[in-house]
């Protein structure tokens, strides 16, 4: 049993699951998030595919650490997921390598930029879209067919609290993954006779660099510490899902079993 702040209690299992003979795409994957996600379907037996914009020193640290825990070598792709054609070249890429087609496709690249609604800029906006939620499409409509060829397939989508919810100065983002969940409903809808599923995650806070300057700027409007910002928000995210306003429960309509 776990005691969340908010005075309500969540059961869990913890179980080891393989996933040994699956191939997984992760977007995102020099992110706090993807470096996670990646390594540990690796630890479960998954061949990883990474891409992210560029071959950083937490990339290669990536790349290292999965090649000590698993058998299978992994993949790399530099893409520039606002560039349509760069997906679609990524995309061929992944498929030459892996003729079988991959299994899993994690959609976690994500990016925001703090505005006001009248203070941001067409390009901000048209980035977040491209980076958000047009290239989630993109990549499931070019890996989708596979899965569904082979009648086993899983996409993960990272939406966020802010898919359900709404905040100051991130216009761009609260419609991106929103939007995201409706991709997620359609995706699974189509793909679920076919052994596909699509779920979507939506995770609040999480400490890392991608969040510092949501929370920094939070700091300059209420004052508070960056500790108790990121308390205050988990404990109302927790109690907002306990009451029933953030209802995960229903923004899919399958169940993960992975």
């Amino acid at each position: 049993m776990i005691q969340l702040n908010c005075s309500c209690y969540v059961r869990y299992r913890y179980h080891i699951m393989s996933l040994e003979g699956k191939t997984a795409v992760v977007t995102g994957f020099g992110g706090g998030l993807g470096s996670a996600i990646a390594v540990s379907l690796a630890q479960a037996g998954c061949a990883i595919v990474g891409t992210d914009i560029s071959r950083t020193e937490t990339v290669q640290a990536n790349i290292v650490k999965i090649q000590e825990i698993s058998k299978h070598e992994p993949l790399f792709f530099e893409c520039d997921l606002m560039d349509r054609e760069a997906i679609q070249q990524m995309c061929q890429g992944i498929q030459k390598k892996i003729p079988e087609g991959v299994d899993i496709l994690v959609n976690n690249a994500g990016m925001y930029e703090l505005f006001t609604i009248e203070e941001k800029p067409v390009d901000s906006w048209d980035k977040e879209i491209a980076i958000n939620l047009t290239a989630p499409f993109l990549m499931s409509k070019c890996l989708i067919p596979s899965m569904k060829k082979k009648g086993w397939g899983r996409i993960v989508n990272m939406s966020s609290t802010l898919g359900l919810t709404v905040a100051e100065k991130i216009v761009g983002y609260i419609t991106t993954k929103t939007g995201l969940i409706g991709l997620t409903r359609s995706i699974a809808l189509e793909g679920g006779p076919h052994g596909v599923t699509c779920n979507a995650i939506c995770p609040y806070v999480v400490q890392t660099p991608y969040i510092i300057p949501f929370v920094e700027d939070l700091q300059k409007k209420t004052g508070k510490t960056k500790e108790a910002i990121l308390v205050r928000k988990g404990r109302n995210a927790a109690k907002r899902r306990h009451q029933g306003i953030l209802p995960y429960e229903k923004i899919h309509n399958t169940k993960p079993d992975w």
